[in-house]
């Protein structure tokens, strides 16, 4: 058994766990667990079925072969209604199943022209693909995919960016970066796939000692940091829904001020914003003012989301925190948790945005 083969299992055996951990668990929102674990279960077939061809499992069961080339039409469908499902949470619908045509027609496409064939006409295009002699028309088909796979990925960034923004104006944090950061994954993934695809079509010996290694151990390498990103942060896939309903309101310009003056007196004289948990409701709460007022006056007046407002002044209390400390013995870790902040990553990522520096390389220079 090769190096390619090793991994092969590997990979088989990551997605295919956590895939099925995905469909079966009962926390969280389990609607959006089992469609992205039925896209990390897919894509364990999908190496399943790699390293069967490799192997020349094929060339004695024929039979078996080419039953995941309509598979690949179902990724893009499953990404899409798992990012609907943590983002808008939508009924089904029956024209949802207008997705399904690409697979659909992929399948019985493969069921007329290689399924229906005679044993000895497969083992002969089964040849072929080992040969590297395919037509052109392979290559087209492979386009079509990954064009189709790209189209699902930007209207699902597409969807995120929006909720995402308002979610901002709500909450002072939120766990929608997460799927954003899989979806720029499967880009990254999708561009070398790409690269791989072009030493296949130019016949490159390259492709089996080099580019298909890469493709293989990049994803080997993704599977397992969403592991231990689930292990560390359960919450990243066993959170609920993030559906929202955009507030609004209309005001007076001397309302506007009136509430302008009051939120930023209560975030500064009673510090709010050191509670990690603050969403725009508990501001609301402490003047006593409506949730879509204040919102409105958050964003127009103040001309900030919620988000932004409230890691301003965690920020801003960060680096007052760095510069007055005089203990040796102080963290980043203690001032992030003490300044509100309840994840590394998004303290390191709004301190940088901010101030131009991480929280060690301002604390050197202070």
């Amino acid at each position: 058994m090769n190096f390619i083969s090793i991994i092969s299992i590997i990979c088989i055996t990551l997605f295919g766990l956590f895939g099925s951990f995905l469909i079966f668990t009962k926390q969280g929102n389990s609607k959006a667990n089992k469609l992205i674990g039925g896209f990390f279960f897919l894509w364990a077939l999908d190496f399943l079925d790699g390293l069967l061809l490799i192997e020349h499992f094929y060339m004695e069961h024929p039979n078996f072969a080419l039953w995941g080339e309509s598979v690949v039409f179902l990724y893009g469908p499953l990404l899409y209604f798992y990012t609907l499902q943590i983002t808008k949470n939508p009924p089904f619908q029956w024209r949802f199943m207008l997705h399904l045509i690409p697979f659909s027609v992929t399948l019985g496409l493969t069921l007329v022209n290689f399924h229906m064939l005679p044993k000895v006409a497969k083992i002969e295009i089964l040849h072929t693909i080992f040969q590297f002699k395919l037509p052109l028309g392979f290559y087209v088909f492979s386009f079509v995919i990954y064009i189709h796979f790209l189209s699902y990925i930007y209207f699902s960034k597409k969807q995120l960016r929006r909720t995402i923004k308002q979610l901002n104006n709500l909450y002072s944090h939120h766990n929608l970066s997460w799927p954003n950061t899989l979806l720029n994954s499967f880009l990254v993934i999708l561009t070398i796939s790409i690269g791989v695809h072009l030493l296949q079509y130019n016949q490159s010996k390259l492709y089996f000692e080099i580019g298909l290694p890469i493709l293989i151990i990049t994803m080997g390498g993704f599977i397992a940091g969403v592991i231990l990103n689930t292990l560390n942060k359960p919450e990243l896939f066993l959170n609920g829904s993030s559906k929202i309903k955009y507030p609004d309101s209309r005001l007076s310009p001397d309302d506007s001020k009136t509430i302008s003056k009051s939120i930023i007196r209560v975030l500064e004289k009673d510090k709010l914003y050191l509670n990690p948990e603050l969403n725009l409701e508990d501001l609301a709460k402490a003047k006593n003012f409506n949730s879509r007022q204040v919102s409105h006056v958050i964003n127009n007046s103040l001309e900030k989301s919620f988000f932004d407002l409230i890691n301003f002044y965690r920020i801003k209390a960060a680096t007052e925190r760095f510069k007055k400390n005089k203990d040796p013995k102080l963290t980043i870790l203690e001032v992030m948790y003490e300044v509100g902040f309840n994840s590394k990553s998004s303290f390191n990522t709004q301190f940088k945005n901010r101030t131009g520096l991480t929280p060690s390389e301002f604390i050197k220079l202070n």
